[in-house]
């Protein structure tokens, strides 16, 4: 059986075949291949909490301070009724205290309830970051890296959201 010769295609065919090859969506990466954050200033660093962890942001008005509480609590804020823990994640990633101003904003952190709230200055975005730009974190990047995930490429401290619910609920 004789092999069948195709039809030289024209330019315009071989252009349309090209513009369907490039049209084609993009496929995700694996859900488990990304993590979705939550980016916040603090202290002049950039930081990233895991959004599924995160119910909801406010910018924080009154705050009752809570004397020889143990670092990172040291307050609490009325928030929709009830009181909400507050931590001020400074003194554990060895950042230095500063006074807080009128931008400052809550992170409401919890699984199922609300179970503290996170000092930030200012929130950012919400970013997805691939696993392979979370790298472990550098011994010397935070004074205690017991909260510190890792860091992305872009120099984004990644928290341990998990293991601050696990450990201040």
């Amino acid at each position: 059986m004789a092999a069948r010769r195709q039809a030289p295609r024209g330019p315009v065919e071989v252009l349309e075949e090209r513009a369907r090859a490039l049209a084609r969506p993009i496929a995700p990466p694996p859900a488990g291949d990304t993590l979705q954050a939550i980016t916040f200033a603090l202290a002049g660093e950039t930081y990233a909490i895991e959004s599924r962890y995160v119910i909801e942001v406010f910018r924080l008005k009154e705050l009752s301070p809570l004397p020889g509480a143990e670092a990172p609590v040291f307050a609490v804020t009325a928030w929709r009724g009830a009181l909400l823990v507050m931590l001020d994640l400074r003194s554990v990633l060895g950042l230095p205290i500063s006074a807080l101003n009128d931008l400052s904003r809550v992170i409401v952190m919890g699984t199922d309830r609300p179970a503290f709230g996170i000092l930030a200055d200012a929130v950012r975005d919400l970013v997805t970051f691939t696993a392979s730009e979370v790298r472990p974190r550098a011994e010397g990047v935070a004074a205690s890296g017991e909260y510190v995930r890792g860091v992305t490429t872009g120099a984004v401290l990644v928290l341990d959201a998990g293991r601050l619910l696990s450990l201040h609920t």
